[in-house]
Order: C-alpha cells, then structure tokens, then sequence
C-alpha cells in the first residue's frame, strides 16, 4: 500500500459532495480521466458473481459510469448508482432514459451510507482509494458491511502500486492485490485482477481490483 503525500482536501460529507459536484459540473462526460465506454473490468467482476439478473447490484461513487447502462442492457432488473454529485446522477438518469425506469440514483455519501436494504453485489470502481485516513476507510467498511447481504459480493477497484499518485487533484492510496483485499477482513478473497485503463487523453491509469464475497 502507498499513500500520496497529504494535501488539502475535503474531510467531511458537505466537503466531499461539494467537491464532487464541481468535479462534474461544466464538463463533458468523455472529458474527465476516469470515462470509460465500456467498463469491462467491472462487468467481467459482476459476471464471476454468478448473481442473477432480479438480485440487487450497488454501485458507490458512480459518478458518470456507464456500468449501470451495462447491467441495464444485459438484462438487470435491481440496480442502483449512489454519488455524491447530483449533476452525475442526472446525467446518468437523462442517458438511460424510459430503459432505467426502475434504476435507483441515490445522492449519497458511501461514507455514511443508509439504504435500509442489502445487496447481492457491491461495487466501486475508485472510491476507496481516495480514502486516506483510517477513519474514512472504518466508516466505508462500516457501510459495506451495512448493504452487503450473507453470501453477498464485493467488487473494489482501486490504482495499483505503478498507478497515478493523485486522482482529481486529490490524494490517493495505492494497492497491491494483497494490501487492498486485507483492507477487508471477515471477507473471502475470491479473485484479483486488474486493468491498464487508457484515459481519454491516452495516458495509462494502472488499475488493481479484488472480487470478495461475505461469509
């Protein structure tokens, strides 16, 4: 695990969703670092679950992510997106149209996160490295271990040990498979994987992801 040096950065929810919405506000959804078309690493991770297409799927800090569109086209009738940024969310709710009719877009922060209800998979794609401070990742677990139903999935993705070492401007923790699935004990590491994601301006993002399942 490797830890950017410490900057100025949003410490708590106000802050965060704050940021978040300026991060999406005025900019073209191809435009930012993290965009992908297609996000076969998650799909691929969702896929080893084996869950079926009625069992809900989370996915916190969606932000932009076409992975919901994704699930939606192959056939998954229990989704829902949590970010704190608004104008994301809208976004998502305009593209997906009458097909995300019943897709749940949550304004939430995964630190602090009640959805009253659990979940076969959950999924994030890059929120848990920006949390820095043991106390960020003690509250995220916190609400993992909320919404994650016995039996359920976990799917983290996080930048790898050659990874950037900021994302947005802000700090962030870099992983090894090994150091990233110890960040969640009681749960079984199921698989690891990874991803050299390509950024719309043609630099390279290393990528490190783990598949978890709960006892």
């Amino acid at each position: 695990m490797t830890t950017a040096a410490p900057e100025n950065r949003p410490r708590d929810g106000a802050a965060r969703a704050s940021f978040w919405e300026d991060a999406h506000s005025g900019k073209d959804v191809d435009s930012v670092s993290w965009w992908q078309s297609v996000p076969g690493l998650s799909l691929d991770l969702v896929d080893r679950t084996g869950v079926g297409r009625d069992e809900g799927v989370i996915d916190v800090g969606a932000g932009w992510s076409t992975l919901t569109d994704h699930l939606v086209q192959r056939g998954h009738t229990d989704v829902t997106a949590v970010d704190l940024s608004r104008t994301a969310l809208d976004t998502v709710r305009a593209r997906l149209g009458d097909a995300g009719r019943d897709v749940a877009l949550e304004v939430a922060d995964v630190l602090d996160l009640h959805m009253g209800r659990t979940y076969a998979v959950w999924h994030d794609r890059a929120v848990f490295h920006f949390l820095t401070e043991p106390d960020e990742r003690d509250d995220y677990r916190a609400s993992l271990d909320r919404h994650v139903r016995p039996g359920g999935w976990v799917v983290v993705a996080t930048f790898g040990p050659d990874g950037p070492t900021t994302c947005s401007g802000l700090p962030i923790v870099r992983y090894t498979h090994e150091a990233l699935a110890a960040e969640f004990p009681g749960y079984e590491l199921v698989a690891t994987t990874g991803d050299d994601h390509e950024t719309p301006w043609g630099t390279i993002q290393q990528f490190t992801a783990v598949l978890l399942r709960c006892a």
